[in-house]
């Protein structure tokens, strides 16, 4: 059997190349296998860009991680030395925080601030950045903050870290950000289209993912209100309700109002920088994974995708998922799909996570 295998991470359990390796291990012996990291702007853009381009160098800085504690975390120089592209996930990610470590009000992006200014000292003339799977909520304002951009309260003094911080700002001096990021393109790769504001905007949808409490989520929906008319009288951008400037704790809104970016949908762009969809009409088969089926993966989420595609080729899927909400498949137009949850056969989500990839293997050797 032709077997096409498109493995999204699992988030705090496998990334998308390990899960891959399980796909190659335990199915080449018997199957014809094609297999490709895929991601959709979160967890996995590095190795799918390592994928694309092998001889691409990765690159250890320190920067501080979402809750300002300083870490090494990698970034991507392809082989041109021209492109760059960070993972704001491995940067202030979600995956690995401990529900003690949340904090939605406080958590910053300022570490993707100094990973992007680290990635231009290194000649980089175009950037992109992984957008989504983050531990804050704060709008960007850290990531800009540490590209030398200031942020005044009423009385000049400069604010602090952290979302909550929003709601006391009054002028925002861009100049300096402006200077050190002249001619520099950069590209967001965002895993959802959610705008920045509103009810499905970033604090209403992904502020309880972070932590945050009922109250605390109007309280990030206040914040990112003031944050948004700030960057629209400095910008004369308005961004409210532009697709996808939520994603990633909306420091999305802040590459795209501050520093001029491209926000792309990442799953869409990313299928057809691979050239991914020539390789579903030659598979019997088509597998691919992700932490958890929701409603979620059809937001713009690449197994999501990879399901779209699948019909339009009229192939089977088996969709391996830590676990699975089976009431959005209601009066989804799916194809022939088999959905196998590692719950399942796992004592608890723990163990789902802990022995993921001894899961996967035992549903492939079904086939």
């Amino acid at each position: 059997m032709k077997i096409l295998a498109l493995p999204n991470a699992l988030k705090g359990s496998l990334s998308a190349r390990k899960a891959g390796q399980v796909f190659l291990r335990t199915l080449t012996p018997v199957h014809t296998l094609r297999t490709w990291p895929i991601c959709d702007g979160g967890d996995g853009l590095l190795d799918f860009f390592k994928s694309l381009d092998p001889h691409a160098k990765t690159v250890f800085v320190t920067a501080k991680n979402a809750f300002l504690k300083n870490k090494r975390v990698p970034f991507l120089l392809l082989s041109d030395q021209k492109t760059a592209v960070l993972e704001t996930a491995q940067i202030c990610g979600l995956g690995n925080a401990t529900p003690k470590e949340l904090d939605p009000l406080g958590a910053s992006s300022y570490g993707v601030g100094q990973v992007l200014s680290a990635a231009v000292k290194r000649g980089a003339k175009t950037i992109y950045v992984g957008l989504g799977g983050v531990a804050c909520n704060d709008g960007g304002a850290g990531m800009v903050q540490a590209c030398k951009a200031c942020l005044y309260d009423k009385n000049g003094g400069e604010l602090l870290p952290g979302a909550q911080a929003l709601l006391k700002l009054k002028q925002l001096e861009l100049s300096p950000l402006k200077k050190l990021f002249k001619g520099i393109k950069i590209i967001g790769i965002a895993d959802v289209k959610n705008p920045l504001l509103g009810p499905l905007g970033s604090a209403r949808v992904f502020g309880p993912q972070k932590g945050a409490s009922p109250k605390q989520v109007d309280m990030l929906e206040r914040a990112l209100t003031v944050w948004e008319k700030v960057l629209q009288k400095t910008t004369g951008k308005k961004i409210a309700h532009v697709p996808s400037t939520g994603a990633a704790g909306a420091i999305a809104a802040g590459l795209y109002a501050c520093l001029g970016a491209k926000l792309c949908l990442g799953a869409e762009h990313l299928f057809k920088k691979a050239c991914l969809e020539k390789w579903f009409s030659w598979a019997d088969l088509i597998i691919t994974c992700e932490g958890k089926l929701d409603a979620q993966t059809f937001y713009g989420k690449a197994p999501g995708v990879v399901l779209h595609l699948a019909k339009k080729h009229n192939k089977p899927v088996l969709f391996i998922c830590g676990q699975a909400d089976f009431s959005v498949l209601h009066k989804k137009n799916l194809p022939a799909l088999k959905v196998a949850p590692l719950i399942d056969f796992a004592t608890d989500e723990n163990d789902a996570k802990k022995h993921a990839a001894k899961y996967i293997r035992r549903v492939l050797n079904c086939l």
